[in-house]
């Protein structure tokens, strides 16, 4: 049998990663753990976050072990202009981690007064993309690719993106079925991942001709 070439097995740690944060966030998944794990059940996000966090880091471990393939050598002025771009990403994830941190994490389980999040999120970074957390993410890596354009990164970013938008289309469904026609008449609005709006090509009625 072959070994498995280091890239090869680089895919398969994202592929892993993407499938087990997946499986562990579906409804049938949760609901299952609910009834397993009964009145622990609230533990249960901190603790598919934390292995999350613990398979990401044997992941970036592992990429930085592999060769310093450059697939070029950019310019110090290019790294420069990708920067700014990449910066910009670091701060909308920034902004939603912190206002989603407890929640996403699950150590709002450890705090004596929970801090509440319910409804539809329409307002703020929201108002121009449904999903501003990944897009920021994929604006950061693909941004810092130009920066450092390495083999192994650029297998990485290809891997993120993948997983951001088959996982995105995934919570798009949970969230109609959450929200019903309110999310629908939202997705109408906003686009899902890149905060760009599509141009209506629709014929608009100019009356009667004469």
């Amino acid at each position: 049998m072959l070994p498995l070439p280091p890239y090869g097995f680089l895919v398969i740690l994202w592929a892993l990663f993407g499938i087990t944060h997946s499986l562990f966030a579906a409804l049938w998944w949760k609901r299952r753990m609910q009834t397993l794990l009964g009145r622990h059940y609230p533990y249960y996000r901190l603790s598919y976050s934390l292995f999350s966090l613990a398979l990401l880091i044997v992941i970036i471990v592992y990429e930085l072990g592999l060769p310093a393939n450059w697939l070029w050598q950019p310019s110090l002025g290019a790294q420069m202009v990708a920067a700014i771009p990449a910066i910009t990403g670091l701060l909308i994830m920034g902004y939603c981690i912190r206002r989603y941190f407890f929640y996403l994490s699950g150590i709002d389980v450890l705090l004596p007064a929970r801090p509440s999040v319910g409804g539809l999120e329409t307002g703020g970074l929201h108002r121009f993309v449904r999903h501003p957390l990944y897009f920021g993410t994929l604006l950061t890596v693909w941004s810092c690719w130009f920066i450092w354009p390495r083999l192994a990164y650029g297998i990485s970013c290809v891997m993120i993106t993948v997983y951001t938008v088959i996982g995105t289309v995934w919570e798009e469904r949970k969230l109609v079925k959450e929200f019903g026609a309110a999310y629908v008449a939202y997705q109408q609005r906003v686009p899902m991942l890149l905060p760009v709006r599509k141009r209506s090509f629709a014929r608009r009625d100019k009356g009667p001709s004469v």
